[in-house]
């Protein structure tokens, strides 16, 4: 297998790098991030910092590597899987639906496949190496998920496991085929002289490669097509091929029987080759000496394989083709042995190699490596975690506190997501499913997303009010309110903080109100504070000035006896703030009529005179209710109160 690379090497343009006495340090966080700051160290320990100079001024640098998910080519794979996601979290839930993990993951698979595609549509004339190495990245994605599929969750009796590697092989690899059905396709050489090998060049290629994933009936058609096809050596070639017993755990044929019908097909194969029927063609002689299973044919097998996947699935076609799934482990590291010259492990040969193992934990830990962002490792293992496949919980490094592997991924994975600005919703999702710490964390990231549009904000208020995040909420209204205020939009202002119900903010601009009021006589906004709705429960500020329009309403339709019950009520509940109460005792003049008549009894006269002397104390205490008009007007207040009272000992 050849080597992916990633990532280049980045130089950081930095002049604090460049001292011999500096350091690097840094440390990732998130998904894509890391920090990096230069350390100057002194001679004698490699890990005393030295500080308080400036000489060790540095920069701290926050890097962050692009990843392919953000790319508009490959964004569908987030938001396609994040619906079957959400689909199969759904269907777990319920006890009423079935979760089978097999359609789910092919349903994962098939959105790789349609990205893959995407990219390839793109990039025609693979001239653009940007889309050329994330095809390479989600092809051999797309490979090791259908491994971890075939050997986990495809369910096979008496697990002989070799036709379902034969059908991953062959899904996988195409080149064979694909240079086959050309090669079969084309009927030009039967109206000339021309032959088939000699105008295809790639024909004993193509050949090889069916052999090797045991495609023997397009061998046979391929050696049909051979410009010696009715020679003996190829006739018996394709008796031979025809003859070869194939097994199916379908077909009622004992394992055992199997094994004796194939050795015996394969010593009879072998008896030709040793005859030198084949040898009038080496091409066609090195075929059969992979199909007897000759053990000089490994290096044979390996020249036409371009990773050890293959390989080690074409040795067990015609060694061993009813091993057991157990066995894989030994066949597969003597494969990657023989295939590679020199000890070079790369990560998808280790993810492989785990996965025959039967190491599922250690396979889900690389895979968290694998640069994705956290794809492939959030949605695999979850779809493992659901089928019990793996331990709820197993040993992680850096492991949030009390959360098992699936939720670590799911926690990460939507953490990432939530850093795009239009790929957070689909984050949500993820973290929705996190238990208690997901919730923790949605709250703070929702917080943090750019209000930059009034479409997002209501999207935002949305998730936030439909998973009771009153503090999300509450946060993102008032910041609005406070941009609304600066426009000198009070009434905006109002209606957000009666949306996220924040009582203080709330209060600071019924204050607002109320002093407007006191200088115009009137209030601005009347038609939303016709409508306040629950803010009148919650803030006491805004239960004043509801019974108070209320109060002017009454007086204004000349319901006097109505308004004066109100009246009393608003002074002895004692809710009106100090700086209006003077404002609101000027209001009793309203209660003054030619006809004499009153309202009050003597307690309530009582109750006004003495909250009268309450407001003149307080003014003359504390300059900040001083308020000359309404102090002017004081002995109006206390005019009306007299001809209040002497009415009401008339009466």
């Amino acid at each position: 297998m050849s080597k992916t690379l990633v990532y280049d090497t980045l130089t950081i343009p930095d002049p604090s790098f460049y001292d011999e006495q500096v350091k690097m340090f840094g440390f990732w966080y998130g998904m894509s991030n890391i920090c990096v700051f230069p350390t100057k160290v002194s001679g004698t320990s490699a890990y005393q910092k030295s500080s308080g100079d400036a000489q060790t001024d540095h920069n701290i640098l926050h890097l962050k590597h692009t990843t392919m998910l953000f790319d508009p080519k490959v964004r569908q794979l987030v938001n396609e899987s994040s619906g079957v996601f959400q689909e199969l979290q759904t269907n777990v839930e319920d006890p009423n639906k079935s979760t089978d993990a097999l359609f789910y993951s092919r349903k994962y698979r098939a959105i790789l496949s349609a990205c893959i595609l995407a990219i390839d549509q793109h990039n025609l004339d693979k001239s653009n190496e940007t889309y050329n190495q994330y095809k390479l990245l989600l092809h051999n994605l797309e490979l090791i998920w259908h491994l971890c599929e075939v050997l986990y969750l495809v369910t096979v009796p008496g697990d002989t496991i070799l036709n379902n590697l034969l059908d991953w092989i062959k899904i996988h690899y195409e080149k064979a085929e694909n240079q086959a059905s050309m090669i079969i396709e084309d009927k030009t050489a039967y109206f000339t002289d021309e032959h088939v090998e000699e105008k295809f060049p790639f024909y004993w290629d193509a050949v090889f490669g069916l052999v090797l994933q045991g495609n023997t009936d397009m061998v046979r058609m391929l050696l049909c097509n051979h410009s010696q096809s009715d020679t003996e050596s190829f006739v018996q070639a394709m008796k031979i091929l025809k003859s070869m017993p194939t097994y199916s755990v379908y077909g009622g044929l004992p394992i055992a029987e199997y094994n004796s019908r194939f050795k015996g097909w394969q010593s009879s194969a072998k008896n030709k080759l040793d005859c030198g029927i084949f040898l009038s063609n080496s091409n066609l002689n090195d075929v059969m000496k992979i199909i007897c299973g000759e053990p000089d044919s490994t290096d044979l097998i390996r020249k036409h394989c371009s990773t050890w996947f293959e390989f080690l699935v074409a040795q067990l076609i015609y060694t061993e083709p009813t091993i057991k799934k157990h066995n894989l482990s030994l066949n597969a590291h003597r494969s990657v042995a023989k295939y590679y010259d020199e000890p070079e492990y790369y990560h998808m040969d280790s993810l492989a190699l785990d996965l025959f193992d039967g190491d599922l934990e250690a396979f889900v830990k690389k895979l968290k490596s694998y640069p994705d962002s956290g794809w492939s490792s959030t949605h695999l293992t979850n779809l493992l975690h659901l089928c019990d496949k793996i331990e709820p919980e197993f040993d992680m490094i850096d492991a949030v506190e009390s959360t098992n592997p699936n939720e670590q991924y799911l926690l990460d994975y939507g953490t990432f997501l939530m850093s795009h600005h239009s790929l957070w919703q689909a984050g949500v999702t993820y973290l929705d499913h996190c238990s208690a710490i997901g919730k923790g964390y949605l709250s703070i990231l929702l917080s943090k997303l750019e209000i930059s549009s009034d479409l997002r904000i209501s999207k935002i208020l949305h998730y936030a009010t439909a998973r009771r995040l009153h503090n999300v909420v509450s946060s993102i209204c008032k910041v609005k309110g406070m941009l609304s205020l600066q426009k000198s939009r009070i009434g905006e202002a109002l209606c957000w903080a009666i949306r996220g119900q924040d009582s203080a903010f709330a209060t600071y601009l019924g204050d607002m109100l109320l002093k407007e009021y006191s200088k115009g006589g009137q209030f601005i906004c009347p038609d939303i504070l016709d409508n306040l709705g629950s803010i009148v429960v919650t803030c006491d500020r805004f239960m004043f000035i509801g019974k108070y329009l209320q109060l002017i309403k009454l007086a204004k339709d000349e319901k006097l006896s109505e308004a004066a019950s109100l009246y009393i009520e608003i002074l002895r509940s004692n809710i009106c703030p100090k700086y209006f109460r003077l404002r609101l005792l000027l209001d009793v003049l309203i209660f003054l009529n030619d006809n004499n008549e009153c309202y009050f009894n003597t307690i309530d006269m009582s109750l006004i005179t003495m909250r009268l002397d309450d407001a003149i104390m307080e003014s003359n205490e504390d300059e900040r209710f001083v308020d000359q008009f309404l102090l002017n007007q004081v002995s109006s207040i206390r005019k009306g109160i007299v001809k209040l009272v002497s009415s009401s000992l008339i009466k």
